[in-house]
Order: C-alpha cells, then structure tokens, then sequence
C-alpha cells in the first residue's frame, strides 16, 4: 500500500524513494515542488503522488470499448467527409468520416451501451439526419466496417417506384454489414466523392494522424523498421483526441509528463544531452550544445552564459522551477519542443531504438525479428523498462519484490516483482480474472495479462492500405504473440 507522505531517512536517495513505491522521479519532485533531485533532508516529509488510472487498467474492465466505424462503399472504397452523429448512452459524437472512412472513435463506459449510427443525408432525399443502424460494442477496442450501397456511378437505372427509406439496422461485428442507402428518391444510385489515402508507395493509412506521414516515415528509416511498425508503438504510446488523433498539447495534472508522447522534464533532457539523438541534433544546431577548449559540452543559456561541468544532464534540471518551466529561455525552449509533433514522434523512437540496441549489447538476436516482433519488444521495453523487460525475456521476474540491503543499511528494491507490476497496471480489481485464470499464479498472471494487452496493443496492419502489406502484417501479429517472440529470444 502506498502511503500519502513518507519521511525520508538516513541514507535515502528520491531514486530509491521513488522506485521502491513505484513512481519516477519526476513525479515525486513535482509533487512537492522540489527543484533540486538529489538533495533531501533527514526528516523532511514527502508527499506521494496519487496513481492515475492507467489505459491498461480501463482496458481490463468490462464495462468499457473503444469503437471505430469505418464507412465503405459497394467497392470497399472509404466514404470520405460523410457528416456522422454517433449516440451511446450519455455519450455523443460528431464529426466527419476522415480520408479512409473513419468515423470520430466512441468510447463507451456502460457494458450494454448500444452505438446509434446517424448521417448526414443528401440534399436529393431532404437533407437532414437519419439513423441508419445501430451496433454493440464489445469490451476492449475495435474496428467495424459499415458497408454502404454509394459508389460513384454515372449510368442511370430505371426509376424504383417505392421509397428507399428504411428503418435503422442492427449491425453485426461477424458479417460483412447491410448495405443502407443505395438509391435516390429519382431511383439512381447515390454518388458520392471518394477521397483516398490508399493506395500510396509505402502502403501507410494514419487516418486522422495523416498530418504526421513525414516524421512517422523519417522515424521509419532512423529506426528500421516499416513506418506501419513506428505508426503501432506510437499509437500505442501517444495520448489522443476523441477523434483518434495522437494529442500535440497533451498535458499530465499528477506529473511533468507533456506532449503527445508525455515525456517527463528530467526525461527530456536526458535525451537532448545523449550524442546521436534527433533531439541532441537539434540542440547542436540552434547553438544550445556546443564543446568548449577542452571538448567538454556545455549549454549556452539565453544570457550566453554556460551550463557545463561532468554532470551537464544533472546541471541542466536545477535549472527547473516547476513542472515544465525552467528558469532559462533557452532551457524552457528545449522543453516546449515537446509540444512539437515532429520531436515527440522522432525523439519516442529514438529512445525505442536505443532500447533495441541495449537488447543486442545483452546478446539478444533483435535483428532476427520482424518488425511486428520488433515493434513489440520496443512497446515491452517502454512499458517495464530495459532492466525489467530483460527479466521478461528470461522469465526471472519474481512473484514478490526482491529487497536487498545496500551498503549505507537501507532496504532498497533490486528487482520487481510480478505482484506489484500487474497490480500497478490494472488495479487490485483488475487482478482477479488474471489470477485465475493462472490458477492464482501472480507471475503466470502478469505474462499472460501483459501478453494479451500487448497482442491488442501493437497492431501495425492497422496502419496498412488494403493489400499484400496489410496480410503480411496481419499474419505477422497472428505469428508473432508476445510470448512466442520472448521464447525465440530467450538465452
């Protein structure tokens, strides 16, 4: 049980602090305004941040679905700019269908919730709004094609004497669904403008995250892998608009954690001072980083005074004042990159490489996988960490915590156990179908919970024009479970 304040002892370090109850660093200094990381006073008291709910723990609840209508034709082409309403329960949602077809994603707390499906009719049938189907959601998160009867026709067929309207359908998740407006009240058939963003040369549909193609695809080529493969571990990582939209000004109320990727302050600066970054690049290029006489790198602040010294990145942070503001311009601008889609996607994957590296500097064979299985250990290592994803991979993560006593007498954590990193992910609540279903075998649990998040997590087809790359990728996903990719690379 974490408690709400703690007060620090003799020989205690924030790190120390802030691992054995499971929070960062940064979250802890947020949460009591401190400006300096590495100094805390014997007896001083110290606030613990309040957990958030995490994506996982609402995963694993059965009264919540992520819904995704997207509208095709007769030809299974995408039905661009239709004006939809999506109604379930207290929840509304309105927009436009995007260039593949998508609607506004819905997402439905009530496990009964029904999805009322409502479009924009032609000006030909009255304009105005009508329901066209209906469909029910499943927990957990899903695409459904609605199929419509428009296709771009331009030969007339003979006047139908009865009246196309009909009542609302019920769709359902297994079949190919009704076709529901198919002709105008004149009895021809309803044209409508398709817009496509398929087919292309590199077989990518972002939807609504489409403004990215560029840094998805440049991510691509830094990393190695497809750009479908970087779309799955962004899409994964990145906070999101109700539309699906991967958030530029996303914001955390409990820590530092800001931008679409949410990285934290000290995080940050952590990779504009690592050689070989995008981010570093950045720095190199607008003047911040620079080598003095010596070779040593330095940060010219906005003053032309210098940050330097053998702990430029421990330096730079006593420069913070709060949660993403420092006290320097130019430091302050090196944070407000966040916000900037372009350095959120490139410095994720860059940080996503640099884990694939660690891999194979531990021996593992990273270059043996596809990148569906590649995508996937990078999403395992941002989600528990190198140290702890290795311990994965092996299958050496035990049940309970392992504490140690190190050399000032301190009780410290040395490893996590299986127990605290499921129950950190989807609550005490959550835990309960896990561990019986793993015959209440806490490590079994956790594989299996995080095999099957994963599983539904990282799924680059997603991001794949119809075709060749959407199969390949597919029966990549169907081959490449989590589990079966940490037996191929176990040592």
């Amino acid at each position: 049980m974490i408690p709400e304040t703690y007060t620090a002892q003799k020989g205690d370090t924030l790190s120390a602090i802030a691992n054995h109850y499971g929070f960062s660093v940064d979250e802890i200094a947020h949460t009591n305004q401190l400006t300096d990381t590495n100094k805390i006073a014997v007896g001083q008291i110290l606030k613990m941040p309040k957990p958030e709910t995490t994506q996982a723990e609402q995963e694993n609840s059965d009264n919540w679905s992520e819904t995704i209508l997207r509208f095709v034709d007769s030809i299974e082409r995408p039905i661009a700019g239709l004006v939809v309403r999506l109604v379930a329960g207290d929840t509304e949602v309105g927009g436009t269908t995007d260039a593949s077809g998508c609607a506004p994603l819905v997402r439905c707390k009530a496990a009964d919730a029904t999805i009322a499906i409502h479009v924009q009719k032609h000006v030909t049938r009255g304009g105005g709004e009508k329901q066209v189907a209906t469909y029910a959601p499943s927990a957990g998160k899903q695409i459904v094609r609605v199929q419509s009867g428009m296709h771009v026709a331009t030969t007339k067929l003979r006047t139908h004497k009865g009246t196309p309207e009909r009542p609302p359908r019920v769709l359902k998740p297994t079949i190919s669904h009704e076709k529901l407006e198919t002709r105008t009240t004149a009895g021809n058939p309803i044209t409508c403008s398709v817009g496509c963003e398929c087919p292309n040369t590199d077989d990518l549909k972002l939807g609504s995250n489409n403004p990215y193609r560029d840094w998805v695809k440049q991510a691509a080529k830094r990393t190695g892998v497809v750009p479908q493969a970087v779309a799955a571990v962004m899409n994964a990582e990145a906070s999101k608009e109700k539309s699906g939209k991967w958030k530029a000004d996303s914001k955390s109320k409990k820590s530092s954690a800001t931008g679409m990727t949410q990285f934290l302050d000290g995080s940050w600066i952590g990779v504009a001072v690592s050689s070989g970054t995008y981010l570093n690049d950045k720095c190199k290029q607008v003047g911040w980083l620079s080598q003095d006489d010596k070779g040593a790198w330095r940060f010219k602040k906005a003053d032309g005074t210098y940050v330097t010294g053998s702990g430029l990145e421990r330096n730079l942070k006593k420069l913070l004042t709060g949660a993403r503001t420092a006290s320097d311009k130019n430091l302050q601008k090196l944070l407000d990159l966040r916000y900037e889609p372009e350095f959120a996607i490139m410095t994720a994957m860059d940080y996503a490489k640099a884990n694939l590296n660690g891999l194979r500097t531990k021996g593992y064979a990273i270059d043996g996988l596809n990148d569906t299985e590649k995508a996937r250990i990078m999403y395992l290592c941002h989600h528990l960490g190198l140290a702890d994803a290795v311990h994965f991979i092996q299958n050496t993560i035990p049940e309970e915590d392992v504490v140690v006593t190190n050399k000032k007498g301190k009780k410290v954590v040395k490893q996590n156990g299986a127990e605290k990193l499921l129950t950190a992910q989807i609550g005490k609540e959550g835990t309960k179908q896990w561990l019986k279903k793993a015959s209440n075998d806490w490590i079994n649990a956790h594989r299996l919970w995080l095999e099957d998040f994963m599983n539904r997590t990282i799924i680059p087809s997603a991001f794949a024009c119809p075709g060749n790359k959407q199969d390949q990728l597919g029966d990549e996903e169907e081959d490449g479970t989590l589990l079966k990719i940490t037996g191929k690379l176990k040592k």
